[in-house]
Protein backbone atom coordinates (compact mmCIF):
# COMPACT_ATOMS: atom_id res chain seq x y z
CA UNK A 1 0.00 0.00 0.00
CA UNK A 2 1.41 3.51 -0.88
CA UNK A 3 -1.61 5.61 -0.17
CA UNK A 4 -4.52 6.14 2.05
CA UNK A 5 -7.67 3.78 0.21
CA UNK A 6 -9.67 6.82 0.15
CA UNK A 7 -10.46 10.35 -0.16
CA UNK A 8 -13.89 10.52 1.49
CA UNK A 9 -14.01 12.47 5.06
CA UNK A 10 -16.90 10.97 6.37
CA UNK A 11 -16.57 12.60 10.27
CA UNK A 12 -14.71 15.50 11.76
CA UNK A 13 -14.19 15.44 15.83
CA UNK A 14 -14.04 18.47 18.48
CA UNK A 15 -13.54 18.46 21.53
CA UNK A 16 -16.03 20.17 24.12
CA UNK A 17 -15.53 21.31 27.44
CA UNK A 18 -19.69 21.07 28.27
CA UNK A 19 -20.99 18.27 25.86
CA UNK A 20 -24.70 19.33 27.60
CA UNK A 21 -24.23 22.85 26.07
CA UNK A 22 -22.91 22.52 23.11
CA UNK A 23 -25.67 19.50 21.81
CA UNK A 24 -27.53 22.23 22.61
CA UNK A 25 -25.96 25.28 20.47
CA UNK A 26 -25.50 22.60 17.26
CA UNK A 27 -29.49 21.62 17.85
CA UNK A 28 -30.19 25.07 18.10
CA UNK A 29 -27.74 26.29 15.03
CA UNK A 30 -28.99 23.88 12.94
CA UNK A 31 -32.37 23.42 13.93
CA UNK A 32 -32.28 19.78 14.39
CA UNK A 33 -33.20 17.23 17.19
CA UNK A 34 -31.11 17.74 20.13
CA UNK A 35 -28.68 14.93 19.69
CA UNK A 36 -28.37 12.22 22.63
CA UNK A 37 -25.31 11.98 24.88
CA UNK A 38 -23.68 9.30 25.17
CA UNK A 39 -21.43 8.11 28.55
CA UNK A 40 -19.87 4.56 27.69
CA UNK A 41 -19.60 2.01 30.29
CA UNK A 42 -15.48 0.70 31.38
CA UNK A 43 -14.98 -1.36 28.58
CA UNK A 44 -12.36 -4.61 28.30
CA UNK A 45 -8.72 -2.75 28.18
CA UNK A 46 -6.93 -5.72 27.28
CA UNK A 47 -7.23 -7.45 23.57
CA UNK A 48 -8.42 -11.14 24.14
CA UNK A 49 -8.91 -14.23 21.36
CA UNK A 50 -11.87 -13.76 19.10
CA UNK A 51 -11.49 -10.16 18.37
CA UNK A 52 -13.13 -8.53 21.89
CA UNK A 53 -13.37 -4.79 22.12
CA UNK A 54 -9.72 -3.49 23.73
CA UNK A 55 -8.38 -0.33 23.99
CA UNK A 56 -4.59 0.76 23.22
CA UNK A 57 -3.22 3.92 23.73
CA UNK A 58 0.70 5.55 23.67
CA UNK A 59 1.73 1.70 24.39
CA UNK A 60 -0.55 0.42 27.11
CA UNK A 61 -3.94 -1.24 26.89
CA UNK A 62 -6.24 0.92 29.19
CA UNK A 63 -9.65 2.25 29.47
CA UNK A 64 -10.12 5.14 27.47
CA UNK A 65 -13.67 6.66 27.69
CA UNK A 66 -15.40 10.28 26.99
CA UNK A 67 -19.20 11.27 26.21
CA UNK A 68 -19.97 11.65 22.88
CA UNK A 69 -22.86 13.07 20.34
CA UNK A 70 -23.26 13.35 16.96
CA UNK A 71 -24.69 15.80 14.85
CA UNK A 72 -25.74 14.27 11.71
CA UNK A 73 -25.59 16.75 8.93
CA UNK A 74 -24.70 16.29 5.51
CA UNK A 75 -22.11 14.95 4.20
CA UNK A 76 -20.29 14.74 6.68
CA UNK A 77 -21.04 14.34 10.77
CA UNK A 78 -19.91 16.17 13.91
CA UNK A 79 -18.64 14.27 16.52
CA UNK A 80 -18.77 16.64 19.39
CA UNK A 81 -16.44 14.95 22.23
CA UNK A 82 -15.84 15.49 26.46
CA UNK A 83 -12.90 14.11 27.83
CA UNK A 84 -13.26 12.22 30.89
CA UNK A 85 -11.29 12.34 33.68
CA UNK A 86 -8.62 9.64 32.12
CA UNK A 87 -6.02 9.46 30.04
CA UNK A 88 -6.93 9.51 26.43
CA UNK A 89 -6.60 11.00 23.24
CA UNK A 90 -9.31 13.30 24.20
CA UNK A 91 -7.81 14.08 27.49
CA UNK A 92 -4.80 14.95 25.83
CA UNK A 93 -5.58 17.35 23.21
CA UNK A 94 -7.94 19.36 25.53
CA UNK A 95 -5.03 19.86 27.87
CA UNK A 96 -2.55 20.67 25.25
CA UNK A 97 -5.36 22.92 22.96
CA UNK A 98 -8.36 23.62 24.56
CA UNK A 99 -11.76 23.05 22.87
CA UNK A 100 -11.21 22.57 19.38
CA UNK A 101 -11.35 20.35 15.99
CA UNK A 102 -9.16 17.15 17.25
CA UNK A 103 -9.55 14.95 14.13
CA UNK A 104 -10.92 14.07 10.18
CA UNK A 105 -12.35 10.76 10.68
CA UNK A 106 -11.86 8.41 7.14
CA UNK A 107 -13.63 5.17 6.36
CA UNK A 108 -11.06 2.65 5.03
CA UNK A 109 -10.05 -0.88 4.22
CA UNK A 110 -7.49 -2.61 5.05
CA UNK A 111 -6.39 -1.20 8.86
CA UNK A 112 -3.65 -3.11 9.34
CA UNK A 113 -2.36 -1.68 5.69
CA UNK A 114 -2.75 1.69 6.73
CA UNK A 115 -0.70 1.28 9.89
CA UNK A 116 1.92 -0.06 7.95
CA UNK A 117 1.53 3.09 5.30
CA UNK A 118 1.55 5.33 8.29
CA UNK A 119 4.47 4.20 9.85
CA UNK A 120 6.71 4.52 7.32
CA UNK A 121 5.90 8.02 6.29
CA UNK A 122 6.91 8.93 9.83
CA UNK A 123 3.02 9.21 11.07
CA UNK A 124 2.54 5.86 13.74
CA UNK A 125 -0.54 4.99 15.67
CA UNK A 126 -0.89 6.41 18.61
CA UNK A 127 -4.40 5.07 20.01
CA UNK A 128 -6.24 2.28 18.36
CA UNK A 129 -9.66 0.84 19.18
CA UNK A 130 -11.40 -2.76 18.60
CA UNK A 131 -14.89 -3.31 18.79
CA UNK A 132 -14.86 -6.54 17.39
CA UNK A 133 -16.39 -5.86 13.99
CA UNK A 134 -14.82 -2.17 13.44
CA UNK A 135 -11.85 -0.81 14.61
CA UNK A 136 -10.50 2.54 14.49
CA UNK A 137 -7.12 4.46 15.25
CA UNK A 138 -5.62 8.13 15.25
CA UNK A 139 -2.46 8.98 13.78
CA UNK A 140 0.85 11.48 15.00
CA UNK A 141 -0.49 13.46 11.79
CA UNK A 142 -0.60 16.80 13.56
CA UNK A 143 2.36 18.17 13.19
CA UNK A 144 2.81 17.37 9.63
CA UNK A 145 -0.69 18.10 8.58
CA UNK A 146 -2.40 20.41 11.66
CA UNK A 147 -4.83 17.90 12.58
CA UNK A 148 -5.25 13.93 13.54
CA UNK A 149 -6.47 11.34 10.85
CA UNK A 150 -8.43 8.68 11.94
CA UNK A 151 -8.57 5.47 10.10
CA UNK A 152 -11.46 3.51 10.76
CA UNK A 153 -12.69 0.20 9.04
CA UNK A 154 -15.32 -1.71 9.44
CA UNK A 155 -15.90 -5.29 8.56
CA UNK A 156 -17.96 -6.31 5.59
CA UNK A 157 -20.08 -8.94 5.94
Amino acid sequence: MDKISTNRMVKIGIIVDDIEKAVEYYADLFNIPKPEVKTPKPKNTMPVEGNKPYTWYRGEYRTARCKTAVVGIEPIYIELIEPLDEPSPWTEFKEKHGQGVHYMAFNIDDFKGHEELMEKKGMPIYHKTEKGKERYGYFETASKLGITLEFKEIDKE
